[in-house]
């Protein structure tokens, strides 16, 4: 492959990215209705959702793309795009929302202790809600870039 001069992503990046993105998005945001609105009433009372652990289960299948995409940025599009000034704010925001749900997620998964564990929880899902509004900023403003 020639050398590129741009910090524009392949083709085949930009859907892995999109597609593990919005697996994620949409495995995240299901779950999160299914838990605090959909539970189901079982003989003893109301019981968690029989749907739940298969979304977290999508979620973490979603994520494995992800963090192979998202590395792989780290190779080309990060160092490239950071030339471009106009870019270098939201790409900067992307990356720390991107490292504040790797960080939430992965201590979800591991923490044991129940308060530190809820504080994970809702910043993992508050920060994921809106994951998509910083991508889009960071996405249309590269747009315009290459337009100037």
């Amino acid at each position: 492959m020639p050398y590129r001069r741009t910090a524009r992503l392949a083709r085949w990046q930009k859907w892995l990215l999109c597609l593990a993105g919005g697996g994620l998005w949409l495995s995240g945001c299901g779950w999160l209705l299914l838990h605090y609105y959909g539970r189901v009433q079982g003989a003893f009372g109301p019981e968690t959702n029989p749907a739940e652990p298969w979304l977290m289960r999508l979620h973490g299948l979603a994520l494995i793309p992800a963090l192979l995409g998202i590395g792989g940025m780290f190779v080309v599009h990060i160092p490239k795009g950071w030339t471009h000034a106009r870019q270098r704010v939201a790409g900067v925001a992307l990356c720390t929302i991107l490292g504040i749900l790797i960080l939430s997620g992965y201590l979800l998964y591991y923490l044991g202790d129940d308060g530190a564990r809820s504080w994970a929880s809702v910043t993992h899902w508050m920060v994921g809600l809106g994951l998509p509004a910083i991508f889009l900023w960071h996405w249309l403003n590269g747009i315009a870039a290459r337009k100037r």
